[in-house]
């Protein structure tokens, strides 16, 4: 109780000092020193902008800022020199939806990830002493990379007082519940912590203090900028305050309502400090209002207008006119710095030679800042880190610092999706990083429906040097066969896979390797017929080789990009040959893809299937099936067909021709037109002159929601004449 009476005595006495030293100085004639402070308040923010415009109109000379949040972002670049033009500029070019995740591109994601990238509705970590939810759904990697890029000439300037215009910034310690002033470091980390909102952003740790948003204590820090010696304060607030009950009715009101709530008083008691006071109408907005950036930076203009007369009233009272020089030298991707030596930082378990290898970048040498961010990206996308900093420091000879925090918790995922030929089924996936071996991944699958499915995983991958993969599949699944368009048997297939191979990869989307299988099948019929065998099972041993693709920038409705898997494989059941050949028998597997954009809405999104067998006696488990929507690898034996049920037509080779005609109604909803064309033949040798020609389409109509693609299919073939409706939901896997 004593600490805290002295603690309000040393505040009081502090401000009646400050008051005292501002009318002194009035008093003597002297210029009076102007502090500008900006409020938090998300995508609202943006409204600081366009106050700012103003008073750079008026040539407002602004000696000292202070900012929290979103204010302190703001407050930051325009105190390193950035004009408000300029931030106008860099606010106006970002792509929100995807800075404020931890999305990376594609391109960046190692093609062997890129199946699994989106599968899961929901992931946990792991911790020694269980699952637990993260501190946050966003590590903010992006946001990081963002601030790194345009602040690299304050990399070597840890003094915000030191800035072209003083600056400091508000966080809360998680720990104590205290305002922290944030005045001296890392600026990037700095505002990286003031802007954490709990459980949306993971805090940050600086000099031993795990720091968040710091609008839950002081959203309006005009405190300190009087501190800083502001002997007239112009504050600019962009809250929303604390809503009525009969608004309160997402988890975003609930959060920004706990925050307003936490930091009342003091915004209260700092309102009464401010000399002019601009509060732009923007009411209507929230705080997640990020692709609104153009309408609430005119209304922070406007607003500001508003009171220009009395804005233009101190000016002429003190003769104030703007010293400070607002010119940034700004950074582009093209930017260039001679780059001496790379010191990494955090490094345990993940190898350096292994950063090293993802970064690519050679030292004694001049190197871009897009080549910087690009080598970042890909050790980012390497999923061995959960954040990768960097600083450039040093004269005209940069050191690189790379600063790693290490993906050290495993993981537990959950993904949910239903279809009408799998139907409902969960997939319950958990991820271990570096076991047995640094740099390796431990994946266990286990899908759970009519269908289920064990999958075990543990892969290495060393870039260009050969990494490698073990594998065991473990499948139940329901299949049926069908003649003249009719079902006429249903049957249970079970296989177990053992699965080893050898693989390189190529600038992460490109991956070529070779390896085996030892393969038991296990087929029965779905009707038991007492005394008499219903169960075939077969053991075989096969010999792959393989080369996988994928560039294209998202996994569902992509408008641009490549993607090709190709396999060749022997068949044995003895290692050697086949049922007693002299020679295996052989199989060829090609699927191609590419999305071409037409306009911004419209891609066109040509695909082909092919897969050929040639030998004698081929194993029915090894058979070309052609039919169904399905998007899963759980058969390699299917070709995909619009208008035919799955796996409906049996055959030696197959070839599908596709094209799907992909529009985009209006955001995340999709029409496709999906018409093709297949062949199925028996003999290899006459598959261009003989065998079926089938042709059908199906039109579907597509939401691509947060937990997977939600899609409605109606489709036809030239087999029955007749119209079928298949409905899609969530991610495949």
């Amino acid at each position: 109780m004593h600490k805290i009476l002295l603690s309000s005595l040393i505040l009081l006495l502090s401000l009646n000092l400050s008051a005292q030293n501002k009318q002194d100085s009035l008093k003597k004639g002297a210029r009076p020193k102007i502090g500008l402070v900006l409020s938090g308040g998300g995508a609202k923010g943006f409204a600081h902008i366009g106050v700012l415009k103003v008073l750079e109109e008026l040539n407002m000379p602004i000696d000292y800022i202070a900012g929290t949040s979103m204010g302190s972002i703001i407050g930051a670049f325009y105190a390193m020199g950035y004009s408000a033009t300029e931030i106008e500029k860099l606010v106006l070019s970002q792509d929100w939806e995807t800075l404020l995740s931890d999305k990376i591109s594609r391109k960046y994601i190692h093609v062997k990830d890129k199946i699994n990238l989106d599968r899961y509705v929901i992931s946990f970590p792991i911790k020694p002493t269980g699952i637990r939810i993260p501190a946050g759904i966003v590590q903010g990697q992006n946001i990081i990379n963002l601030f790194e890029k345009n602040t690299i000439e304050f990399h070597n300037k840890t003094d915000f007082r030191k800035f072209p215009i003083p600056f400091v910034c508000i966080a809360t310690d998680l720990e104590t519940g205290e305002a922290v002033v944030l005045d001296k470091g890392n600026i990037s980390q700095a505002l990286r912590a003031s802007m954490a909102i709990p459980t949306i952003f993971t805090p940050t740790e600086i000099d031993g203090r795990l720091l968040a948003d710091g609008g839950m204590v002081n959203n309006f820090p005009v405190e300190e900028v009087i501190k800083m010696g502001a002997d007239i304060v112009i504050g600019v607030d962009v809250q929303t305050g604390p809503k009525e009950k009969e608004e309160l009715h997402s988890i975003e009101d609930i959060i920004n309502q706990t925050i307003s709530l936490m930091a009342k008083k003091e915004f209260e008691k700092n309102r009464k400090l401010c000399d002019i006071y601009i509060k732009p109408n923007i009411k209507k907005y929230s705080t997640a209002d990020f692709q609104k950036a153009d309408s609430l930076i005119y209304l922070g203009e406007k607003k500001a207008t508003e009171q220009i007369r009395t804005l233009q009233q101190l000016i002429e009272k003190y003769k104030l006119s703007q010293t400070q020089n607002q010119n940034y030298p700004i950074v582009s991707d093209s930017s260039q710095f001679f780059i001496d030596q790379i010191q990494i930082n955090g490094l345990k378990h993940v190898r350096k030679s292994t950063l090293l290898g993802k970064l690519n970048l050679e030292t004694r040498n001049w190197i871009s800042i897009k080549e910087i961010q690009k080598g970042i990206n890909r050790a980012y996308g390497s999923k061995y880190f959960d954040k990768i900093s960097f600083q450039l420091l040093g004269g005209n000879e940069k050191t690189l610092v790379i600063d790693v925090k290490e993906r050290r918790t495993n993981r537990f995922n959950i993904g949910m999706h239903y279809d009408d030929d799998n139907k409902a089924s969960v997939l319950l996936n958990t991820t271990f990083q570096n076991k047995i071996q640094d740099g390796s991944s431990l994946s266990l699958d286990l899908k759970l429906s009519e269908n289920p499915r064990f999958t075990a995983t543990y892969n290495l991958d060393n870039g260009l040097k050969p990494g490698y993969q073990f594998k065991l599949d473990l499948n139940d699944s329901e299949v049926f066969e069908f003649q003249d368009g009719k079902k006429i048997a249903s049957y249970d297939l079970k296989y177990l896979k053992l699965d080893a191979n050898i693989h390189s990869t190529f600038r992460e989307s490109y991956s070529i390797g070779f390896g085996g299988k030892m393969e038991l099948y296990r087929v029965s019929s779905k009707l038991s017929i007492p005394f008499v065998e219903q169960s075939d099972e077969d053991y075989f041993f096969t010999y792959y080789s393989f080369i996988n693709m994928d560039s294209h920038e998202r996994a569902y409705y992509p408008k641009r990009g490549f993607s090709l898997y190709g396999e060749y494989k022997l068949i044995t059941n003895n290692g050697s040959s086949l049922d007693g050949n002299n020679r295996p028998a052989s199989v060829a597997y090609l699927k191609a893809q590419k999305a071409i954009s037409l306009s911004q809405r419209l891609t066109v999104y040509p695909k082909f299937y092919g897969r050929i067998i040639w030998g004698k006696a081929i194993p029915e488990v090894f058979l070309t099936y052609t039919g169904g929507l399905d998007q899963t690898n759980y058969f390699d034996i299917q070709v995909p067909f619009v208008g035919l049920r799955r796996m409906e037509l049996a055959s030696k080779n197959s070839f599908v021709f596709r094209t799907d005609i992909q529009f985009e109604l209006f955001k995340n909803n999709y029409l496709v037109l999906k018409p093709n064309i297949g062949k199925v033949v028996d003999n290899v040798n006459t598959a261009l002159t003989k065998g079926r020609w089938v042709k059908g389409v199906g039109l579907t109509y597509s939401y691509n929601s947060l937990v997977g693609p939600m899609e409605v299919t109606l489709s036809l073939s030239d087999l029955e004449q007749k119209v079928r409706g298949f409905i899609n939901l969530g991610y495949w896997f």
